[in-house]
């Protein structure tokens, strides 16, 4: 199989007190050195990477720049593309323009040919079908080769401001996300968290990420070792299922150089990273490992709130059997560690959790047209919480929640290409098991938490342990109607055997696009996605211990691209999404970041008949040759559930989105000045009234209110210093820059008068305050 493409651009790697940035700032300037050892005899794939510190980014993969090829002729000085063809040159390479400052490594040959019908040789106008992007709602972050349908290129996520050193935090920017700042996942155009699939080097991951009690602000994939994401936020194709929203597909990075190291240090993580190449090339190696400074940063603040700590490691190898055969085994481990209490040491909650991924890939093409991969998984996650509650005379209570589960899967995939079909089909199955084992107790004193309020007591005690198997199959076809119209049909089946199956397993997709002309593509999608529960979503801590039914959503899309002049170009969509058999939920009405939100008072069964998702999407993008980048969206959406025949809007709708960036590159420099303001979210009203024999509190309609909008202006600025060896990177990164007073939450409680008169008050608590970040990273 052909190697995978490198680019050779990496993307980057509360309240803090100011000793510690001082000894940030002097570890920043401590390091700097100016030097650069000459070209003449080191390894070309070794000298490129030194181009994307001068705002350059070079495409290639091994097959164009294999390790044997050395630099044989010291270049003269010149500009930074004149010493880059210099370099090319003597091995019959050239730099190929794509976009702005993006460049291809190409052979030094005239432009690819076709024959015509007539038998004369005329240039290919038509990109070969399996290039073709189909999707509507695609987005690229770090992508490869940077088109219309990027959103970011990969100097950009290296340049975007991102929350504890996240790159997902990149999606959280894309149209159509609703995020409050401090989750690792956002609602994408209207969906559940739970709706959004993540994939990473072809496996699907589970519970992801770390410190899940406190909104699980980091994944557990470390930003240096992610090379590129793929975002489908709709009318993604059959391949991809058991998710009704989105999908992100994260790849991991294969340094180009026979060796490469980082070291990195930041107020968030200290982190590492080795390479290797062997056996001629043909093989590699590749290990991280991170660990958070959080709880060190918590002891120099003395911070009342606790100690989280955490940490992660990835390794990969890959081998080239042969030309046509391609292996690869990867292993990804985390752990977490937090004791943790609320601002108002009303909560307090121990948790650990421990994820173990295991994979193997093998790819091989059977011949020029079929190619098949197969996938052998192993998946582990666990999580010990205990916590109490303690407000004297209003409520006490503990939870004592263990769970565990597994899968083990396999993988088949294949995919047959000519030149006026691609085929692309599979099967997969994954045999799953899981341990609950929770314990919860609540009493609610009388008068708790509003005047009149009945005394009550909850207790929940379940132990199920359930097994069973998902299978999954897929078929799609891809096809050229005419040279400007592509069109995919595809069908998804997939059942489960631990719950309750779909009433019709099978899931249709259709995607089209038409070519308007050289600048213009139009494109639509339509489908069902049908989403399981998984068997690690069993809501124990609100006393369910049986699953639910497969829930669905039919998606309709259409938007349209055009390429304007200067480096700008648009994006308009539309979409809806028709939910069908809504799982129940459970949300706390007045604290999303409660620890043990099962143990509060507001805490609400939500069991839609049905919902719908609407919106409209506008984004301007411009990626130019000079220094300046950036973009700009604009979102309209409508969430809404439809219980008992009255239209509920959902906790995280927001009508109104904008969200917009700029980014500056030159010289080693990278800066960026971001921005998010979207309507506030709904909220329910409470108010006091009297009933004659006292008050009463009357809870609303719920979510028939709103909070205040929400907004927030982020920063960071980065340079890159060329060292005696390698190159140190420093960056200084301001999240909520502004320290912008988000409302997320309320706090209720009352008073009693010397008139006897009762006083509801309420109290208002915030997202993110300002959060700064430094930090520094050596590459060599």
């Amino acid at each position: 199989m052909p190697p995978p493409l490198v680019l050779q651009t990496d993307p980057s790697r509360s309240r803090r007190s100011a000793s510690l940035t001082v000894a940030a700032l002097a570890l920043w300037y401590s390091a700097v050195a100016l030097a650069g050892p000459p070209y003449l005899g080191l390894p070309l794939d070794a000298v490129l990477p030194e181009f994307s510190s001068r705002g350059l980014e070079l495409v290639y993969n091994s097959a164009i720049v294999p390790p044997s090829l050395r630099v044989i002729r010291e270049p003269s000085p010149g500009t930074d593309l004149e010493v880059l063809a210099q370099l090319l040159e003597p091995h019959g390479l050239r730099a190929s323009q794509v976009a702005g400052k993006v460049y291809a490594i190409v052979k030094a040959e005239s432009p690819s040919t076709v024959a015509t019908n007539q038998g004369a040789m005329a240039p290919r106008s038509v990109a070969p079908l399996q290039n073709v992007v189909v999707t509507a709602s695609r987005y690229s972050l770090a992508a490869e080769i940077p088109d219309v349908h990027t959103f970011l290129t990969q100097i950009q996520v290296e340049a975007m401001p991102h929350l504890a050193d996240d790159s997902l935090k990149a999606v959280h920017r894309l149209p159509g996300a609703a995020s409050n700042g401090l989750s690792g996942l956002a609602h994408m155009r209207g969906g559940e968290e739970n709706e959004t699939l993540i994939v990473f080097d072809g496996l699907p991951m589970y519970e992801p990420f770390h410190l899940r009690l406190l909104q699980s602000p980091v994944s557990v994939l470390d930003q240096r070792v992610v090379d590129s994401i793929d975002v489908y936020a709709g009318g993604f194709t059959a391949d991809y299922g058991d998710r009704m929203s989105a999908i992100i597909d994260a790849r991991s990075v294969h340094p180009a150089a026979d060796r490469y190291y980082e070291l990195g240090l930041s107020l968030f993580h200290v982190n590492g990273l080795a390479s290797r190449r062997f056996a001629d090339g043909r093989g590699q190696w590749l290990a991280s490992i991170r660990r958070s400074n959080l709880d060190v940063v918590a002891d120099t603040l003395d911070s009342d709130l606790g100690e989280p700590q955490y940490m992660d490691g990835f390794a990969r190898v890959d081998y080239e059997f042969s030309p046509a055969t391609y292996g690869s085994v990867h292993m990804l481990l985390s752990s977490d560690k937090a004791t943790v209490s609320n601002p108002a040491e009303t909560e307090q909650v121990d948790a650990e959790y421990h994820n173990t991924y295991l994979w193997a890939a093998l790819d091989h093409d059977w011949s020029a047209s079929l190619h098949g991969k197969a996938v052998l998984s192993y998946t582990d996650v666990s999580s010990e919480r205990t916590g109490e509650v303690s407000e004297e005379g209003q409520r006490n209570g503990y939870v004592d929640d263990n769970r565990d589960y597994e899968a083990i899967g396999l993988k088949l995939d294949g995919s047959y290409a000519t030149d006026h079909w691609v085929h692309r089909f599979g099967a997969e199955v994954r045999w799953l098991h899981a341990r609950y084992n929770y314990q919860g107790h609540i009493l609610f004193e009388a008068g708790y938490p509003f005047p009149g309020s009945p005394s009550q007591e909850i207790d929940q005690s379940l132990a199920p342990e359930p097994s069973g198997a998902h299978y999954a199959a897929y078929l799609s076809s891809r096809f050229r109607i005419t040279d400007a119209l592509t069109a995919e049909l595809g069908l998804r089946w997939d059942t489960q055997t631990y719950g309750e199956d779909a009433d019709n397993p099978v899931a249709p997709r259709a995607n089209i696009v038409w070519n308007l002309g050289d600048a213009t593509r139009l494109r639509a999608s339509w489908g069902r996605y049908e989403q399981f529960q998984g068997i690690e979503e069993l809501q124990v801590e609100d006393g369910i211990d049986e699953f639910q039914r497969a829930q669905y959503a039919d998606h309709a899309i259409i938007g349209v691209e055009r390429n304007l002049s200067a480096g700008f170009s648009v994006r308009i969509e539309a979409y809806q999404k028709d939910y069908g058999r809504p799982r129940i939920r459970f949300e706390s009405l007045f604290d999303p970041l409660s620890l043990a939100p099962e143990l509060r008072w507001d805490r609400v069964r939500i069991a839609p008949a049905a919902a719908v998702a609407e919106g409209a999407e506008l984004l301007l993008t411009r990626k130019g040759s000079d220094p300046w980048s950036g973009w700009i969206s604009y979102t309209w959406s409508r969430v809404e559930d439809t219980t008992a025949g009255d239209r509920t809007v959902r906790s995280w709708n927001q009508a109104n989105a904008v969200s917009g960036g700029v980014t500056w590159s030159d010289s080693g420099w990278l800066v960026t000045l971001a921005g998010t303001y979207h309507s506030g979210w709904p909220v329910t009203q409470v108010r006091l009234v009297d009933s004659g024999s006292g008050p009463v509190a009357i809870v609303g309609p719920r979510n028939r209110q709103r909070y205040a909008d929400f907004s927030s202006v982020d920063f960071r600025v980065s340079r890159d210093f060329q060292m005696k060896r390698g190159t140190l990177n420093a960056f200084v990164e301001v999240t909520n820059a502004l320290d912008r007073r988000n409302p997320c939450c309320t706090d209720f409680s009352y008073e009693t008068e010397e008139d006897g008169s009762v006083v509801l008050e309420s109290e208002v608590r915030h997202w993110l305050p300002l959060v700064p970040s430094i930090g520094v990273l050596w590459k060599f």
